[in-house]
């Protein structure tokens, strides 16, 4: 592993790895949707989105062209906390890519008649989130568990003030993003890093520098508060956020673990009461997303809608019992899930490349990367229940879809 912080601030991370002459790369960009300015929610999303569309040297055609003749792809993505371009291809035709990245990141366009069209996409998408039962929930709760922060809009924005973003918001937009200490690049590949050193020092030393410290947002969940929202379909949707441990507190690895015992899979305790035994379930589940801000546990169940109140009841139940104490085998088996689902996700260069980009954006270095297996599995019980114990009985947010 090499890390190598460049003199404006980007931070470059290359793992070389030997096989068939593949190379992915993961570009993070600290700063997602929550910089979005008021009125324009959906700004950074149709930035990163434009990014692809068209720079000064190549097409939106020719761009993909690129990375698509070498059996690779490229993209972006937003999210709430950091914003990413991601591309795999040839290491044969590595430098040829470069050329295009740099084109793309230097000389955007960000083209007029592409942004409309992107606008009509991405109201198109809102729209039809809204027709499913999850996600219409999930947007629901995020109101509620982020209420008064910009965690509480969709990374895609917000359908009404989409029409309002110009051209010229997402070029104020990407001057902001492009600044060298925003950046972490990731490679993995076969190739030794001596051979594009001065290949990727040229593009991303030349980023302009300046220094930036991810927005600071805390929201405690207190009380027990629940918001019944009606829509028409043939069931019923429940979800419940708790509050939970942030990626740099202490408790992030037990709260992983307390996912997997509760939440992640067949052999959870929310999937055996809920679906096995007693039923109610279309769908159940928990899910712990990793946050720089406002760590959240969520639960949830699709039932019929006879089912709800006890579905939710049940819910609560079973989410308790963990005061009540785990087995040795739970433990266990929700620690083998999480570090057998790591480790099988490693199995691609592209996500060996995400995955210390990732760490390194949001904290907890590269270096976790190969740490996260046995953080894991150093997880007690005792940790289990003391971050079960700090977080969950404070208070929850929940909200009911139902027909």
């Amino acid at each position: 592993m090499i890390k190598n912080i460049l003199p404006n601030g980007v931070t470059v991370l290359f793992k070389q790895t030997e096989g068939e002459g593949i190379i992915a790369g993961s570009i993070f960009i600290k700063g997602g949707s929550i910089e979005d300015p008021e009125g324009k929610r959906g700004t950074t999303n149709l930035t990163m989105s434009l990014l692809l569309k068209g720079s000064e040297k190549y097409s939106a055609y020719e761009i993909n062209k690129v990375f698509e003749d070498s059996g690779g792809y490229i993209y972006t993505s937003v999210g709430e906390e950091y914003s990413t371009i991601e591309f795999a291809l040839r290491t044969q035709d590595l430098k040829k890519g470069l050329a295009v990245l740099k084109d793309i990141l230097f000389n955007p366009l960000f083209p007029e008649d592409k942004l409309q069209m992107e606008k009509n996409n991405v109201i198109a998408q809102i729209k039809a989130k809204k027709e499913e039962g999850f996600s219409y929930a999930f947007d629901a709760l995020r109101k509620e568990i982020y209420r008064g922060t910009p965690y509480q809009y969709s990374p895609l924005g917000v359908e009404k003030e989409i029409p309002s973003i110009t051209a010229k918001d997402l070029k104020k937009r990407w001057k902001q993003l492009f600044t060298g200490s925003r950046f972490v690049v990731s490679f993995v590949g076969d190739i030794p890093y001596s051979k594009i050193e001065k290949n990727v020092a040229g593009i991303f030393g030349k980023i302009p520098s300046g220094t930036y410290q991810f927005p600071q947002y805390s929201l405690e969940l207190k009380k027990r508060r629940c918001k019944t929202v009606q829509r028409e379909g043939a069931q019923s949707t429940i979800l419940i956020g708790y509050n939970a441990p942030t990626a740099g507190e202490k408790g992030y690895f037990a709260m992983k673990v307390l996912n997997g015992i509760l939440g992640s899979g067949f052999t959870s305790r929310l999937f055996q009461e809920l679906r096995e035994k007693r039923g109610y379930a279309y769908a159940v589940g928990s899910f712990y997303p990793t946050r720089i801000n406002m760590g959240r546990f969520i639960a949830y169940i699709g039932t019929a809608p006879e089912n709800t109140e006890d579905a939710l009841k049940g819910m609560e139940s079973v989410i308790k019992s963990i005061e009540k104490g785990i087995t040795d085998e739970e433990l266990q088996t929700a620690k083998e899930k999480i570090i057998g689902h790591f480790l099988l996700e490693h199995q691609t260069r592209a996500k060996q490349a995400w995955y210390l980009g990732w760490f390194e954006t949001i904290g907890l270095g590269y270096q976790m990367d190969s740490m996260y297996p046995e953080k894991i599995s150093k997880v007690r019980k005792e940790d289990v229940y003391d971050v079960w114990k700090e977080y969950i009985p404070i208070g929850y947010r929940c909200v009911i879809v139902k027909p």
